[in-house]
């Protein structure tokens, strides 16, 4: 995986590809997304760190957030995004 020159991020309108049921740390709440459902997400990482699009986020919350396994959804736009290396 590359590493990340600048901070970066991607904020896209993604669809569920199937029920996925998860839980944010502080506060302690649950939420399941259904099949179908969409969702504004973001995914994020910082200069100098692995880039990992693995997942994606509700928010940059780290404690709010509720966060699900990328195969779990498909991005139907990109709304904004900083690429996190110039190539």
């Amino acid at each position: 995986m590359a590493i990340a020159e600048r901070n970066w991020w991607t904020r896209a309108r993604v669809r569920f590809l199937e029920e996925v049921d998860v839980q944010a740390v502080h506060p302690r709440r649950r939420r399941v997304f259904r099949l179908g459902e969409e969702e504004v997400m973001v995914q994020w990482g910082l200069a100098g760190r692995r880039v990992d699009r693995g997942t994606w986020w509700t928010s940059i919350d780290v404690n709010g957030a509720y966060i699900v396994m990328a195969p779990s959804v498909e991005v139907l736009e990109v709304l904004e995004e900083q690429q996190p290396t110039s190539w």
